[in-house]
């Protein structure tokens, strides 16, 4: 997969976690949730700059923190509490930017 792609897709993964914590935060007004999702997201959205300047070996390492920070936090999450709409969004979308990041390429 071409550096461009993955900067779009981890771009559009970073915006989505940034708004997935406003949207919880609209909810509850849990602030913990909107710094939780700011964080991320601004980390995917380095790992997308990253991407675009074609470092990918630095843009794969924050892309894969981030991915085990967020996977690890909304797995344990939804074993206590279940999934809901927004967790459930947030993990298939971790699952698709880890495909389109970290599947071999075919040259």
């Amino acid at each position: 997969m071409g550096t461009l792609m993955q900067a779009f897709v981890t771009a559009l993964y970073g915006a989505w976690l940034i708004a997935a914590g406003v949207w919880r935060y609209s909810e509850s007004g849990s602030n913990a949730a909107l710094g939780f999702g700011a964080a991320m997201g601004v980390m995917a959205l380095l790992a997308a700059s990253l991407f675009y300047k074609k470092r990918t070996g630095w843009a794969k390492i924050l892309t894969a923190v981030t991915l085990l920070f967020v996977v690890g936090f909304f797995i344990t999450k939804s074993a206590k509490e279940g999934v809901d709409l927004r967790v459930g969004i947030i993990l298939v979308a971790s699952l698709m930017e880890a495909i389109v990041v970290f599947k071999p390429s075919k040259n």
